[in-house]
């Protein structure tokens, strides 16, 4: 704060009373302007922390994106493979077989949204030009149907669960790396056939997460390298292509990508390293 004091004698021309005046006028322009400039140099800080906050969030999602995607891979594989058991069983007039869990299914984490959340409460985000806003605004758009989804799934493994626990007793090998062993001779008529309904719709619910899970990589990984939202739609074919699926074949029946998977995605597009420089840093 400017304190501003007296003449020590008062003015007895008006050159005095202007050259006073002047003075008082000057300084405070000084010191608005230094205030101003302290000012602006703390929001200069305060957006490029939140651009790196943001940046390293947008990286580690994309690294939980590729963890989900080879998981939901091996979570479709499986449950597609016990469909086939239980149709093939079923025509064959004899008890399915339980398909056990593959190594190759982890789960399915959530992406990351606490750099922008904080930023959307703390009123941070307006530090931020409105266009490079926008473009951090998609991916977390797509992290949040993300989001919504994974709850069907999770209710679907849980009754899945439950079917398989109340319905049928474990083998003695029950206990293996791979989770447990079904005899599903043990199960009813009716709970064999809500036991397919439930796998077909893991197999829907997979897929529907995995097309999602792309989608986040692809806005993401633009948004990471200054692509408008235009941009990046455009660029949506490449990213699936990479990754060996194909835009519109969400219901396609597959085991195994015959090409591409997480290697194609990451050899094409290739996470950033987490120390290296954002587009608006080398402009």
């Amino acid at each position: 704060m400017l304190d501003v004091h007296p003449a020590h004698h008062a003015a007895t021309t008006w050159r005095d009373f202007l050259i006073h005046i002047a003075t008082i006028v000057i300084g405070l322009v000084i010191a608005v302007g230094l205030e101003q400039s302290v000012e602006a140099l703390h929001r200069h800080h305060q957006r490029h922390q939140l651009e790196a906050d943001l940046r390293a969030e947008g990286i580690r999602n994309l690294h939980i994106a590729i963890a989900n995607l080879d998981s939901i891979e091996s979570l479709d594989a499986w449950q597609a493979q016990q469909v086939e058991e239980l149709d093939r069983a079923s025509a064959e007039g004899r008890a399915p077989r339980y398909v056990p869990r593959p190594p190759g299914y982890q789960g399915y984490r959530l992406p990351s949204e606490a750099a922008w959340t904080v930023a959307e409460s703390s009123t941070t985000l307006n530090l931020l030009p409105r266009a490079e806003a926008e473009q951090f605004a998609h991916p977390y758009s797509v992290a949040r149907f993300v989001a919504d989804d994974v709850p069907r799934l999770n209710h679907l493994m849980d009754e899945r669960s439950e079917i398989l626990d109340g319905a049928s007793a474990p083998t003695p090998m029950s206990r293996l790396s791979t989770g447990n062993i079904y005899n599903l001779s043990h199960m009813t008529k009716e709970n064999l056939a809500r036991f397919r309904d439930v796998t077909a719709s893991l197999v829907a619910a997979a897929r529907g997460l995995e097309i999602d899970s792309a989608n986040l990589y692809s806005f993401t990984w633009g948004t990471l390298h200054g692509y408008t939202d235009d941009e990046n739609f455009r660029r949506r074919a490449e990213v699936f292509g990479a990754l060996g699926l194909h835009l519109g074949e969400v219901d396609r029946h597959y085991h195994h990508r015959f090409d591409g998977g997480t290697a194609g995605l990451l050899k094409k597009f290739p996470i950033p390293d987490e120390n290296s420089a954002s587009p608006t840093e080398d402009k």
